[in-house]
Parts: C-alpha cells; sequence; structure tokens
C-alpha cells in the first residue's frame, strides 16, 4: 500500500485529504507542521508528500529545505498545496527547494489524484527535480525573508480593504437608524467589532513576525521584524483601547502613552538592564486620527532609546512629559538618561527609516514641529496645534 504524508495545520483541510487518499488505497500518515512531519518521515518514509506552507513551528519551505538537506530523505516527490502562497515568486521559490509540484487550493479531487500519480510514477522511472545542489544559505533567506515581507504587505493590504468595508457598513447603518434608539445600539456593537477585529488582524501579523524572529539567525533580520511588529503593535494598541473605552470614539492620552511605552520596554528590556519609565501626561482625550501616527513617533523615539541609549549599562531612566497649550494643542517631551549622541551624529540630516518616519508623520501628519538636544542623554520636543485632527 501506498504511503502519503499530509502535513496541514488547519484539522478541516487534513481531514478532506485523509479522506480522498483514503477511499483510493493509500496509507495516510499526518502533520499539523513541518517539525512534526520531519520527524514522521524519519519514522515511516513516505512515497510522496503533500505539505501546505503557511504552517506554525515550521512552515512548508523550511521543511521541504531540511527535508531536501538530508540524504535518506532527500529524494521522496514532494507537493506544495497552498492557498496562501500563491505568486509566482512564491512558485518559483518552491521548485527551486526541490519540490515537485506547486497546486493551488481548491484543486479539482480528480486532478488532485492524478498529479500525485504523476509525480510518483515519474520518479519511479528515475525523472526526480530534487535539485543538484542545495540554494546557498545567504541566498535562501534574502529569498525567503522577501518572500515573508511580500506575504505581510498582502496581508495588511488586505486588512486595510476589510477595515474600509467594516468602515463603510458601520457608517451606512448609522445614517439608516440614527434617529432611534435601536440605532444607537447598533453602531456600539459594530464599532466595537471594528476595533476588535482590526486588533486581532494585527495580532495575527505580530504573531507572524514573531513566528519568523524565532527561526531567523541574522541578527539584522531579526531587528528589523521586530522593529515591524513593534510599529504594528503601536497601531494594534489604539483599536484595543478604543474597543475598551466607553464611547468608542477617544482615548485618554496619558494612558495611552503609558502602555505604549510599557510594552515596548517589555519587548527590549533584558535581564541584564533594568529601565524606570517615568511618565507625566495630561488627561486629554485623543481620537483614531491622532492617536495612530502619535503612536508610530513614540514607538520609534523609545525603541531607538532602548536599543542605543544605554550600551553596558544596568540601569536607565525614560520619561515622557505631555503638557497642554493654546486651546487644543500639546508638548511632548521624550527623553532619556543614555549615553547621548557621539559628536558627529548631525540629527537634522540623519536619513534612516525611524528619523524621516518621525519627522514626516510630526511635521506632516499632525502639523506640528519635532526638535533635538542631547544633554546628559538625548531628549526630543514635539509641538502639536491640535490634537482635534480631522477625518
Amino acid at each position: 500500500m501506498k504511503r502519503i504524508l499530509l502535513v496541514d495545520d488547519i484539522e478541516e483541510n487534513l481531514y478532506m485529504l485523509q479522506s480522498l487518499f483514503s477511499a483510493t488505497g493509500y496509507s495516510v500518515y499526518r502533520a499539523a507542521d513541518g517539525k512534526e512531519a520531519l520527524g514522521l518521515v524519519r519514522d515511516v518514509h513516505p512515497d510522496i508528500i503533500v505539505s501546505d506552507i503557511l504552517m506554525p513551528v515550521m512552515d512548508g519551505f523550511s521543511f521541504c529545505r531540511e527535508l531536501k538537506k538530508d540524504k535518506t530523505m532527500k529524494d521522496i516527490p514532494f507537493i506544495f498545496y497552498t492557498a496562501t502562497y500563491t505568486d509566482r515568486q512564491d512558485e518559483k521559490l518552491a521548485l527551486s527547494l526541490g519540490a515537485d509540484r506547486f497546486l493551488i487550493k481548491p484543486t479539482d479531487p480528480d486532478r488532485l489524484l492524478q498529479i500525485v500519480e504523476e509525480v510518483m510514477e515519474e520518479h519511479e522511472e528515475g525523472r526526480e527535480v530534487t535539485p543538484k545542489g542545495q540554494t546557498p544559505e545567504r541566498e535562501y533567506l534574502k529569498v525567503y525573508n522577501a518572500t515573508l515581507v511580500r506575504k505581510l504587505e498582502d496581508k495588511l493590504e488586505e486588512l486595510k480593504r476589510t477595515n474600509q468595508a467594516l468602515a463603510g457598513e458601520v457608517l451606512v447603518r448609522k445614517r439608516a437608524e440614527e434617529s432611534s434608539e435601536a440605532s444607537a445600539r447598533e453602531k456600539y456593537v459594530l464599532l466595537k467589532e471594528v476595533y476588535h477585529r482590526t486588533k486581532n488582524n494585527m495580532q495575527v501579523i505580530i504573531g507572524l513576525l514573531d513566528l519568523q524572529s524565532r527561526k531567523t539567525q541574522n541578527d539584522e533580520t531579526l531587528q528589523v521584524l521586530r522593529d515591524m511588529s513593534s510599529r504594528i503593535y503601536s497601531m494594534s494598541l489604539v483599536h484595543d483601547l478604543l474597543y475598551r473605552s466607553q464611547n468608542l470614539a477617544e482615548i485618554k492620552l496619558n494612558t495611552y502613552l503609558s502602555k505604549l511605552a510599557e510594552s515596548l520596554i517589555a519587548i527590549y528590556e533584558n535581564e541584564k538592564m533594568e529601565i524606570d519609565l517615568k511618565v507625566d501626561a495630561v488627561t486629554v482625550p485623543i481620537n483614531l486620527q491622532f492617536a495612530v501616527p502619535l503612536g508610530l513617533v513614540i514607538n520609534e523615539i523609545i525603541s531607538n532609546s532602548l536599543k542605543h541609549a544605554f550600551p553596558n549599562q544596568s540601569h536607565g531612566t525614560i520619561r515622557i512629559e505631555a503638557n497642554g497649550f493654546g486651546k487644543n494643542g500639546i508638548d511632548l517631551t521624550i527623553s532619556d538618561d543614555g549615553i547621548g549622541l557621539p559628536d558627529n551624529i548631525d540629527m537634522d540630516h540623519q536619513d534612516t527609516l525611524g528619523m524621516r518616519l518621525i519627522k514626516e508623520v510630526v511635521e506632516d501628519q499632525l502639523l506640528g514641529d519635532v526638535d533635538f538636544t542631547c544633554d546628559k542623554g538625548l531628549c526630543y520636543t514635539i509641538s502639536i496645534p491640535s490634537v482635534s485632527l480631522e477625518d
């Protein structure tokens, strides 16, 4: 009896595939991720493998690469069967790893069975497609990380479209029923759902980044993933606080600054360094349009301090102060007591992504000004004329 290994983290998918292949005489083995699958391969040595790509612990790309590295397993026929990685670049990477076929879900069951039989016949006749040599690790990581980033960008675009659709639905229902008590209740429920779904979707993306960071050995790549995760978290926190607020339209500035800074410290702090956080902020309400760009700015500033301000130090302090001025304006001061900047660094002409983001968001989106001083650490002073930004 022919042995087939099915690898997928979704139970429903495994059940349907198992039913299909069992009914046609295969002895079916199942695994929920690449790591579990590698162990099964060594035990049962299947005649063919059909694997998903997007999975926890070890994804399909990593599973296939590890499989093809092993002389005892590299000749086992391998088929990718995916609903998430569907671009031409994804297929190119899959085939370069030694996969025999790259199939998009759903494929007609009869066609899937036919392809599995074709691939097994090819191997029996000695027409394997496994590359003669492995792709160098550095080149593989470059392509693999590019594939991951592209997929995350697709997810963010999908999230944007979903949020726009949900926001449109909320608006339509609000206008249709705003004169009644029932309309008010509907608006409340729908808005909570929008914030809840948005936060959950962003948490999924953060989870994907975390999974990837655990598998990469490249420090530069690890830092990029960590920075991207903290930026997305700053936006996710806004939706979480709005979801928990009383009127769903605004959150308190002091609460948002404290929670964001505490979370960043938890990410970057380690057992060799202890950071004290001092937050003194006015209790003013801020809305979604103001909180998201402000959060990105605060994220960049505090992240930079945590990464660079306290080398070889066991203790440090980060301070955040927010005071009102004029009718609706605020002055923000974010400072640390770290090592400050080297004499040859000109903050006004720094062109890193973080510095460009700080300047452009403050000046173009928040319509404010940002200044830098370096005296016993680094201090950012941000003046924003109004916290009541329009949609």
